[in-house]
């Protein structure tokens, strides 16, 4: 009998999310947001489990593969070494700072993929290669030969202006691997500290589960797209009005309102259309308020509007 690996139902259920993904029309902004993509905004705002559920979550099958690849190797490798208990607390504790550190330095950019968590395993390899004397001696020159260049690749390449590269989840998760490769010990523990490890492995898991309930109970990205596709066609109308256009019953049609607010602009946009009243001016006072509430409540998500 196989015996269970978290290396793999983690691979498992990133491939899971992406399907998922891209079934509803691919890895849209939109999209990755909810599904549980990190954007600086929403954290700031309460949202803070986007910090564990980014770690899912991938923009496209190269993303994705190219992630999943690294994580096999590496993920079965600290798991055969340290046991799943460890694996699983390591993964996920290098994850959660590398994203803090996205938090930080990539604030009003949409952040997802393991690239931190795995970052987390190597400097945990690393580490122990260099620090720990129990660390297996027969991995210490084929580590080191192998890891390093990928490690001073990948984290130039970050730097490079244009790239995509979330450095500051590569180094947040790195540094964290490095001083987790320090202090935990390779190899099976005292029956105490197992028991100590299961701990900690059922506190990731519940951290995990509870990180996935709050981004299911939250509706901030619901009317999200609902929202840019009002505020797009409103501007447009204005725009047209303001200009001594008259828009098309098409135009009026495709502007769905969702909710109380939206319902009002269309109810006094079509009230103008047919006698005159309100005037454009107020109409576009309405709009102006209305649209400065959409941005503070979405604090930069609503960037096609400006």
């Amino acid at each position: 009998m196989k015996k269970f690996s978290w290396t793999v139902s983690i691979i498992l259920i990133n491939f899971v999310i992406l399907v998922s993904i891209e079934l509803l029309g691919g890895p849209t902004i939109y999209n990755l947001l909810k599904f549980g993509g990190q954007w600086g905004p929403l954290v700031a705002n309460g949202e803070w489990y986007r910090v564990v559920t980014a770690m899912f979550v991938h923009a496209g099958w190269l993303h994705l593969l190219f992630n999943m690849y690294a994580l096999y190797y590496l993920g079965l490798l600290v798991e055969g070494i340290y046991g799943s208990s460890k694996f699983l607390f390591v993964y996920f504790i290098t994850g959660v700072v590398g994203n803090l550190l996205s938090q930080v330095f990539y604030f009003s950019v949409p952040s997802v993929g393991a690239s931190g968590a795995i970052f987390g395993l190597v400097g945990l390899l690393l580490s122990a290669t260099y620090f720990r004397k129990d660390f297996p001696s027969v991995l210490r020159r084929s580590l080191l030969v192998s890891l390093v260049p990928m490690v001073i690749f990948n984290i130039a390449y970050g730097f490079i202006p244009g790239t995509d590269i979330n450095n500051a989840a590569h180094l947040g998760g790195f540094a964290t691997g490095l001083f987790l490769g320090y202090l935990i010990s390779p190899g099976q523990s005292w029956a105490w500290k197992k028991k100590v490890w299961k701990t900690l492995e059922i506190g990731v898991l519940l951290t995990t589960v509870a990180s996935f309930v709050g981004l299911a109970n939250n509706n901030s990205i619901v009317t999200l797209q609902p929202t840019v596709n009002f505020a797009n066609s409103y501007s447009k109308i204005i725009y047209e009005l303001d200009n001594g256009y008259t828009p098309s019953k098409i135009e009026i049609e495709l502007l769905k309102p969702f909710d109380k607010e939206t319902t009002a602009l269309k109810n006094d946009l079509d009230s103008y259309l047919e006698n005159g009243t309100p005037s454009l001016n107020i109409l576009n006072q309405e709009y102006e308020r209305w649209i400065e509430k959409v941005k503070t409540r979405y604090k930069g998500l609503i960037r096609s509007t400006e």
